[in-house]
């Protein structure tokens, strides 16, 4: 079975599995960034209690594995749940945890921080009146059916699921089908009572409309959108977008990349200037 590495984690990728690319790296690691540098997530939170993340539709669960690798040194109660609809992920993403864990990629203790499960986003019942993640993340299915025909690659239509790609169609317009997982995203996050949700978009297009979405829902103070080359430096190719009735912070250059929530408005402020690591 053939490997992809992402910062020095190993991820067995089977041919009917989504692994994550480079641009999904780039972003987790800022992310990562972010909370160490600010602490963000562990403002008013007690040193007992546990630091919890979701990420809905983990696939392989690499991002998980990257998130873990650097985020365990500082948080010693990190706890990481990984949710796919795919059984098939679900256990390649199991078996990419105890791979790594026996090659010291991870450290031995790492299976008792990340656990993979079986689970539908859109089913009312189940995981998701769980409440109490700090962080909820997702790169989900955001293709658009016209979109996946057009521009992706015969590897891609070949050996990636289109069910980890494209959401299914509904009888809907092309753009409506391709952001389909984002409002039920953002209302589980609102749900669960998530102090920050970071959803990965294909493009800039695609991150201004799930700005809209969020549009004036209360429970989301602060809005940013990441670029492909955002930076650990705080004033690195800032501009400010309007949208809607928001002002939207737009960090780094290239492809919009990510569509980042804050429940409150203090874990969104940067100290100055981040140092890159």
């Amino acid at each position: 079975m053939p490997h992809n590495l992402i910062r020095g984690q190993r991820a067995s990728v089977a041919a009917r599995s989504f692994e994550d690319r480079p641009e999904t790296e780039t972003w987790v690691a800022h992310l990562a960034k972010h909370v160490q540098q600010n602490n963000a997530l562990a403002l008013n939170t007690p040193k007992n209690k546990p630091l919890r993340i979701l990420d809905l539709c983990t696939g392989t669960g690499c991002i998980p594995l990257l998130l873990f690798s650097l985020l365990h040194h500082q948080f010693r109660a990190l706890r990481i749940r990984g949710v796919d609809i795919s059984p098939t992920a679900v256990q390649l993403a199991r078996r990419n945890l105890v791979h790594n864990s026996r090659e010291g990629l991870l450290p031995a203790s790492a299976s008792s921080h990340i656990d993979f499960v079986q689970g539908d986003v859109f089913k009312k019942e189940g995981l998701w009146k769980e409440a109490g993640y700090d962080m909820v993340i997702s790169n989900p299915p955001y293709i658009s059916p016209a979109h996946y025909a057009r521009t992706t690659t015969r590897s891609v239509r070949n050996y990636e699921p289109k069910i980890a790609l494209v959401p299914e169609s509904r009888d809907r317009s092309d753009e409506v089908v391709g952001d389909a997982f984002y409002p039920r995203i953002i209302s589980l996050a609102q749900g669960m009572k998530a102090r920050m949700l970071v959803m990965e978009v294909g493009n800039m297009q695609q991150a201004k409309r799930v700005v809209k979405m969020v549009g004036k829902r209360r429970a989301w103070s602060r809005i940013e959108i990441w670029r492909d080359g955002v930076s650990d430096n705080l004033h690195h190719h800032v501009t400010t977008d309007q949208i809607g009735e928001n002002s939207i912070m737009v960090r780094g250059n290239g492809v919009g990349r990510a569509v980042v929530l804050w429940a409150d408005a203090r874990v969104g402020t940067l100290r100055e200037p981040w140092s890159p690591s």
